[in-house]
């Protein structure tokens, strides 16, 4: 069988922040969860790299339960889900996937794919065109990426010098100004797609040649990852860019090949690119209703049905959430990381919570939080069930107003309909079942002393969490 048929295995990482796409991104709720367009980004790139074989996801722990909602609802396994304890940048997850498939006896010639969650792709058609010429390159022991012609003199993006023939020059982190207008001007120079070909040997060789440390701890983990958080907090962060690919010997760098990509990428990585998006025609999903009077080149966003007037105002962009309200003004953007940090030196949650929060059963909102009592909306996917739990601090009283629910109190079940109410008091075990075939939808009234999350003891949990 010839290496090109072996099937790959593209290898997903969905991993940080995204604080630049704040209120909306937030360290609860990361921006490759956000539904900016139809889907959200995680559920786009798995619907596309399904396309080139079985994917696999790097996330952390504390994304487990909404990313592995996120693989059912694109007909995948749960099991494909790989979490990390801590984060520790892309060249530790990408190791660790390599040596989970080795140790799973995946052959050492498959190509394996590593791309990020939370890009847009608009082109899917020229997107898999390209991927099917990548992988026909990384069988040969090529390492494969994918170059972006500027658009713009960006300083947020890295950049790959690329020769006439392909090979790879050197790479350019995010540049100054300056730098970025001469790139920019260049025929050479494109931005990093964050997309990477290898072989699954090769790469294991490269870890062991250039990040020896790392991938001799890596290679310590059990097969059945019993030490992985021992031995992760131990392992240094390094991205695969700056601690893999731009120290390459020369003789390792002439196996480097940059692909000029036209398949209609874009990071995403701020509200100016958002904004630029719309303004290239891409339908952006914002619930918003806007009205202007004398009031040009504004971009407007909110999840929700928010009624927005804008009266004699300019090159601003309007961000409008729950809780939180952004005014920039467009080209400043990228400061927004900056201004983040700001909220949460102050200590608001604000700035990395939301007053919704998403579980692998459904998800909850926030109505009302009081310090005598807390008021949620409960939404329950179909045949799912919340944990068999129990508090100790407070009592839970649910009112049904859709679907139909089974409540299991100690040891005994009852049906409830839309309309009927129960209660569970502190130290009474519980769990609530959707039994119909819709959503099913419950107003939740915490009264007690404490209503932190951390007031739970679960008994018996489908997703296995602690």
């Amino acid at each position: 069988m010839g290496l090109e048929f072996l099937p790959m295995v593209p290898i997903v990482l969905s991993g940080g922040s995204g604080t630049r796409l704040w209120p909306v991104s937030r360290e609860s709720y990361p921006k490759q969860f956000a539904e900016f367009f139809d889907h959200s980004f995680l559920r786009q790139t798995l619907d596309r790299v399904k396309n080139l074989g079985s994917p696999r996801v790097v996330t952390l722990e504390s994304m487990r339960g909404m990313t592995e909602r996120t693989l059912v609802e694109t007909g995948l396994e749960r099991s494909a889900v790989l979490a990390e304890p801590y984060g520790k940048n892309t060249a530790p997850a990408v190791a660790l996937l390599t040596h989970v498939l080795l140790n799973e006896g995946v052959k050492p010639q498959t190509v394996i794919g590593v791309f990020p969650a939370d890009h847009l792709i608009t082109n899917e058609a020229e997107f898999l065109a390209s991927m099917r010429q990548a992988e026909k390159l990384a069988a040969g022991r090529n390492i494969v990426m994918f170059g972006i012609k500027p658009n713009a003199a960006s300083t947020g993006y890295g950049y790959i010098h690329r020769l006439a023939d392909g090979a790879v020059e050197r790479f350019y982190e995010k540049p100054d100004a300056e730098r970025a207008e001469k790139f920019f001007r260049s025929r050479d120079f494109f931005w990093n797609s964050g997309i990477f070909y290898f072989r699954l040997d090769h790469l294991g060789e490269l870890f062991a040649q250039y990040l020896p440390e790392i991938w001799h701890k890596i290679r310590s983990i059990k097969p059945d990852l019993s030490n992985l958080k021992y031995i992760y907090a131990n392992i240094e962060s390094k991205s695969l860019d700056h601690g893999l690919l731009e120290v390459l010997s020369d003789k390792d760098r002439a196996d480097m090949i940059c692909i000029p990509a036209n398949f209609g990428w874009s990071d995403v990585g701020s509200w100016d690119e958002l904004a630029r998006l719309q303004e290239e025609n891409v339908p952006i999903d914002s619930k918003a209703m806007v009205f202007r009077q004398e009031s040009l080149q504004n971009f407007v966003y909110s999840p929700q049905a928010k009624t927005v007037a804008l009266c004699g105002v300019e090159n601003l962009i309007v961000v409008d959430t729950a809780d939180a309200l952004l005014v920039a003004r467009r080209g400043q953007s990228q400061k927004v990381k900056d201004l983040v940090a700001s909220i949460r030196e102050a200590r608001l949650p604000v700035a990395d919570e939301h007053r919704f929060e998403v579980r692998p059963w459904g998800g909850f909102d926030i109505l009302l939080d009081d310090e005598r009592f807390k008021v949620k909306r409960l939404t329950i996917d179909v045949g799912a069930r919340m944990s068999f739990q129990v508090h100790a601090r407070r009592d839970e009283h649910w009112v049904v107003v859709d679907g139909e629910a089974e409540i299991l109190l100690e040891d005994h079940s009852k049906k409830l309909k839309a309309g009927d109410s129960f209660t569970a008091r502190r130290r009474q075990k519980h769990r609530i079942r959707n039994a119909g075939s819709g959503p099913l939808v419950i107003i939740e009234v915490q009264t007690g002393e404490y209503f932190g999350e951390d007031d739970i003891v679960r008994i018996e949990d489908d997703y296995n969490r602690s």
